[in-house]
């Protein structure tokens, strides 16, 4: 395993690996008591774990640092035919975000063998999806959403992933990064405007989509001329998107046109630039995180409860809750990159859990179908008290951990009391509060607190609560009794 590193509670904690090589591990493995499968063995050996991205830059640079393995101990398979697995990002940059994203997958299941794949395109979508279910890959993580709709379910990426789950894959995909970026409304035929403010330097790129069979629209992408009236610089495709325009300074608008058929919602999907004012976050779920085979996951900072603004939340466009769970994200697993975000870095984290517990499952010889998995990952998740899954939750956080910690207690007897406590967990301890006689007197990080007690005459109530980072909590009361010195 790893070296581990990680701000919590404004204390490090370090724990000496049993590699000479350094590497980071995600506070979001800690967040969701990874931990405390990997102190009962449990590492997710014997799981093969596909990350599907769009490329794999920097791939031997993440080796040498000791936050992959060596290459002979993962496979590869590239769906690009033009840049091979290093690939291209959605808006044809070179890209890292598949390395980052199996970093991160590794540091939650150290023991599960990577299986790197990226692809290009629908196409190589399609390909790679198939591969994967061909080859018996039992998880995936994929962190990426196409934006060419419909979204709700039945457009080609989300019948790819029904299919691979139903050929034996738990698919993990990202729910989308779009709650800032997403227009749900009615488009005229005489065209729709969607203001933008585009920074110089951006790069824009758009998608649309809609349920109604009988419905047709475009997406036009504008630039202010200096005579004040707008040109066209790029008009949606077939396949319902733009391609990638640089922006070079001045005014951009969205017009999005009703072309043919009756007065019906049409969604409008950014990748890059946020819709302001008009944005709509409901139904914000990009494809394919939008197919019901996909355990679709949304983002929550790891120190915090609430989602990340810019995750996607549902309903999809034909009412399914979306996403199924949330993941933790602002993590960092490689010491070049903190604070890696979004709802990509949520999914990476929830398929490492799939391994652990799929390892789990084996290891007590328990099913390890998809339903089973899936049932066992969402009945896992701690409720995060949102109001129903359309906030952006689903089930909760995504974690292994499910046992509270327990807690010993002692105290010294006399007026001053001196109270020990001292919390056992298998995971990491968040924190250990005190309360005498219902006025809380201490919450200590970490799992001990030695404090000491003014005692009353008579009977007192010591309350102590341990709580772990995977949000598991246990209390344990006594009763002290302090005798008046007069009446001895």
């Amino acid at each position: 395993m790893k070296r581990l590193l990680i701000a919590m509670s404004g204390a490090a904690l370090a724990v000496a690996a049993s590699t000479s090589a350094l590497g980071i591990v995600s506070q979001g493995a800690f967040r969701m008591g990874a931990d405390a499968a990997w102190a009962r063995g449990i590492d997710g050996a014997g799981t093969r774990v596909a990350v599907l991205d769009t490329g794999f830059g920097g791939l031997d640079e993440s080796i040498a640092a000791g936050e992959l393995p060596p290459r002979d101990q993962m496979e590869t398979k590239s769906f690009d035919p033009v840049h091979g697995l290093e690939g291209r990002d959605n808006l044809g940059a070179p890209t890292q975000h598949g390395t980052r994203m199996a970093e991160i997958v590794r540091d939650v299941a150290p023991g599960a063998r990577l299986v790197l794949v990226n692809y290009a395109g629908i196409d190589g979508f399609l390909q790679a999806a198939d591969w994967i279910a061909a080859n018996g890959i039992p998880v995936v993580s994929h962190s990426n959403s196409l934006l060419g709709g419909p979204f709700d379910g039945t457009g080609p990426l989300a019948r790819a992933v029904d299919a691979a789950a139903g050929r034996g894959v738990l698919w993990v995909n990202s729910g989308g990064n779009f709650a800032e970026r997403h227009w749900r409304g009615v488009p005229s035929p005489a065209g729709t405007e969607l203001p933008i403010a585009p920074q110089p330097g951006e790069t824009l790129s758009f998608g649309l989509g809609w349920t109604d069979p009988a419905l047709k629209a475009v997406l036009s992408v504008q630039r202010q001329q200096a005579d004040g009236s707008w040109s066209e610089v790029v008009v949606s495709d077939t396949t319902r998107r733009t391609d990638p325009v640089a922006v070079d300074g001045g005014a951009w608008r969205l017009v999005v046109t009703r072309t043919q058929g009756p007065d019906a919602p049409v969604d409008v999907f950014s990748r890059t630039v946020g819709f302001g004012s008009v944005a709509v976050p409901d139904g914000s779920v990009a494809t394919p995180g939008d197919a019901a085979g996909a355990l679709s996951v949304g983002a929550v900072p790891w120190q915090g409860t609430d989602p990340a603004k810019y995750s996607s939340r549902g309903p999809t466009a034909d009412g399914r809750a979306k996403p199924d769970l949330v993941g933790p994200t602002y993590v960092t697993a490689n010491a070049l990159f903190p604070g890696t975000a979004g709802t990509s870095a949520a999914t990476a984290h929830v398929a490492g859990i799939a391994a652990l517990v799929r390892d789990e499952r084996v290891s007590l010889g328990q099913p390890i179908d998809v339903v089973a998995l899936r049932a066992d990952i969402t009945g896992r998740a701690r409720d995060l008290g949102a109001p129903g899954a359309d906030a952006g939750t689903g089930a909760g956080m995504a974690r292994f951990d499910v046992v509270a910690p327990r807690i010993g207690v002692t105290a010294s007897p006399g007026r001053a009391s001196i109270v020990r406590v001292r919390a056992f967990d298998d995971g990491t301890v968040q924190s250990v509060s005190l309360r005498v006689n219902g006025r809380a007197v201490r919450t200590a990080a970490g799992p001990y607190m030695r404090q000491q007690v003014g005692l009353r005459t008579g009977r007192n109530r010591v309350e102590v609560v341990a709580r772990d980072l995977a949000g598991n909590e246990s209390t344990v009361a006594r009763v002290l009794v302090r005798r008046d010195a007069k009446r001895r």
